[in-house]
């Protein structure tokens, strides 16, 4: 068994991205964070905190995942959104 220390919460969330990339205005709106905050809240996917594991960023699967292609290529996109800025 393996613990990790990520959230599903999707204030606490928005505050590690905007902890990782403090040059960019991360926001929870559709052309930021939103569409990846919007996975988080439902669970489907969480941010490991940086404090723990470093100033990156990590997506990894929440207690709501299901593999699937289309999935993944959502959620993806979301982050790409973030990168994109």
């Amino acid at each position: 068994m393996r613990i990790e220390f990520a959230t599903c919460d999707r204030k606490r969330a928005l505050e590690y991205l905007q902890k990782v990339y403090p040059s960019k205005e991360i926001t929870d709106t559709p052309d930021s964070a939103g569409p990846l905050l919007d996975f988080v809240e439902k669970d489907i996917v969480r941010i490991q905190d940086p404090f723990m594991y470093g100033m990156t960023i990590k997506v990894i699967p929440g207690n709501k995942w299901e593999e699937s292609d289309e999935i993944r290529n959502l959620i993806v996109k979301a982050c790409e959104i973030i990168h994109k800025e």
